[in-house]
């Protein structure tokens, strides 16, 4: 099991047990030896056996195995025994002797009952570590079910630690069908260990499970969800960076699956920091994440450019994602469906395939609106322009028709083309010319000057119909001293009116937009305000009678006047008196 793949908190310092340092004595008073050659006791003859390990391993293994034999009997020297059993596991490990190893952990157990406990834990901890770290699985797996299996030591921590480093040898070895059972066992006695063992391990198990279900076909959302939330309640001085970015690569995916891209973008790169601290491989795929939720969040900005990613996009396993990059940037449907169609594992990853499909259409809605900006096109032409299929885009269409976004343009369907028209931003979208004409229509329309709804039957019996009354309402609502002969003069200040008329309207807000488009959208609000208030500005100079009855006078043009504050409410209001007048 390689260093990155680790979760436990000791082995994020990547520091194996060091050679014992004992207080007993120092020096050659250690190592002291009589003039017989006889040993002073089993302290020394352990030192003399230590001594010979790196000059003479073999001599020192036997050494060893003498004191463990001599003193087998000898309860005071079970400490002795015990460090040179695990002087012997060193030995062994750094000559690959791994049956040996094993060997030598089952008679090393029957000693741990008489030992000092927290010196155990601490022991068998750093040996566990070590033999995470090597590259024989199989060999691995037999130490943690020997540990699991015997009987002569128990340890909640030793327990935790153990049964987490098989979650993560299941995943890394890929026995899934190990993991549910694993997980029942520790989800289990869970409850029963102290709440301080707990918190040392709690971020380590959810990572292992949120794993394992990256791994299932299917994705469990809700139980991701649930399994995010958890990690969210629980923090630890000190957390190995791959935990966190197993963590945050899960709220990550849930955001995503919710289609919640501007958070999923947030979730992926704080996950990709962490696996980037941590050296895990994972990293890569993170990084092709990051790349799509930018897309999918129209983001202008090249996510290969930063100082974190520069370096990955030198890498082949990148290029395919870069021209899908590319293709989007330029706009080419042809070019992305290309691209789409290379030979590429990563292409059949869920979040690949989910993000791949949006943003294939979120691109063939770019080309197709920046294709029906100035001309008439037919359907055939935007078949081949966007790579796509007679009932594919009829969906789109009714799609984009259904969101108000067509709102420029005509579909005829009947003959297969859609024709560009201006529209207004208006709230009813109308011209001067309209407007002229629909006025005049109802100045057409008499009404009497009784148009009360309460009608006495004496008035209808003695009093004679009441002459028609004409309207007006061209000269009323558009306030002109001298009424234009031709239709055309009425236009200016038909189109006047109604813009003021409309400002009331707000814009149109959008709960997310892209950087671009709110640089545009400022820009836009901008050239509004200042439009909407010149042509007020003209309406009150250029009017000085009718309904604004304007305090603005030739004659006193030199003198100082004061300004009157007019109110589009109170403008509404006096219009509407008006015409009931």
């Amino acid at each position: 099991m390689s260093d990155e793949e680790l979760f436990s908190e000791d082995s994020y310092e990547f520091e194996f047990e060091e050679e014992e340092n004992d207080n007993d004595g120092t020096g050659d008073e250690n190592n002291a030896i009589n003039e017989d050659g006889e040993d002073e006791g089993i302290e020394n003859r352990y030192y003399m056996a230590k001594s010979l390990k790196d000059d003479e391993t073999d001599k020192a293994v036997v050494e060893f195995k003498k004191i463990i034999d001599s003193s087998v009997d000898d309860d005071d020297a079970n400490e002795w025994i015990f460090k040179g059993y695990k002087q012997l596991i060193k030995l062994y490990l750094a000559e690959g002797r791994l049956d040996e190893v094993l060997t030598t952990m089952k008679q090393i157990l029957p000693l741990l009952s008489q030992l000092n406990k927290s010196y155990v834990e601490e022991s068998l901890s750093r040996m566990i570590v070590r033999f995470g770290n090597l590259s024989q699985l199989d060999f691995i797996n037999n130490v943690y079910q020997l540990l699991l299996n015997q009987d002569y030591f128990h340890n909640d921590k030793l327990w935790l630690k153990v049964n987490s480093n098989m979650l993560a040898l299941y995943l890394e070895t890929g026995e899934l069908d190990k993991i549910p059972q694993l997980l029942s066992i520790i989800h289990e006695k869970f409850p029963t260990i102290p709440e301080s063992i707990q918190k040392l391990f709690t971020l380590e198990i959810i990572a292992g499970e949120i794993e394992y279900l990256f791994k299932m076909k299917e994705l469990d959302i809700p139980k991701l969800t649930n399994l995010y939330k958890q990690s969210s309640k629980f923090t630890t001085a000190v957390t190995h960076p791959k935990i966190l970015g197993v963590i945050k690569e899960c709220g990550a995916r849930v955001q995503f699956f919710r289609e919640n891209y501007e958070k999923a973008l947030a979730e992926f790169y704080e996950s990709f920091k962490n696996y980037d601290e941590a050296g895990a491989i994972a990293k890569n795929k993170i990084l092709k994440y990051l790349a799509l939720c930018s897309l999918l969040c129209n983001n202008d900005l090249d996510p290969f450019q930063s100082q974190e990613t520069q370096t990955y996009a030198q890498f082949a396993e990148f290029d395919n994602l870069k021209k899908l990059i590319k293709a989007y940037k330029g706009m080419s449907v042809i070019e992305f469906t290309q691209a789409l169609q290379k030979d590429d594992v990563f292409f059949n990853d869920e979040v690949f395939k989910q993000a791949s499909k949006q943003i294939l259409e979120n691109l063939r809605i770019r080309v197709l609106m920046k294709s029906i900006g100035a001309s008439q096109i037919s359907f055939r032409e935007l078949y081949s322009l966007l790579q796509i299929e007679g009932n594919e885009f009829s969906q789109l269409l009714v799609k984009l028709m259904g969101t108000g976004r067509l709102i420029n343009a005509k579909v005829d369907f009947e003959n297969e083309v859609i024709v560009h028209e201006s529209a207004t931003s208006l709230l009813v979208p109308t011209t001067a010319k309209q407007i002229y004409y629909n006025v005049k229509l109802l100045d057409t329309l008499t009404t009497t000057q009784d148009d009360s709804m309460v009608i006495e039957e004496t008035s209808l019996l003695f009093s004679g119909l009441q002459p028609p009354q004409n309207l007006n309402l061209l000269l009323k609502m558009f306030f002109l001293i001298d009424r234009p002969k031709k239709p055309q003069d009425w236009f200016k200040s038909i189109e006047s009116w109604y813009m003021y008329v409309m400002s009331f309207q707000p814009q149109t807000c959008h709960l997310e937009i892209s950087q671009q488009e709110q640089v545009l959208d400022e820009i836009k609000r901008n050239k509004q305000s200042q439009s909407n208030n010149t042509a007020v500005a003209n309406e009150l100079a250029n009017f000085n009678t009718g309904l604004l009855n304007s305090t603005m006078q030739d004659a006193y043009e030199d003198e100082e006047i004061d300004t009157v504050e007019v109110k589009k409410v109170n403008l509404l209001q006096s219009w509407v008196n008006a015409l009931k007048n």
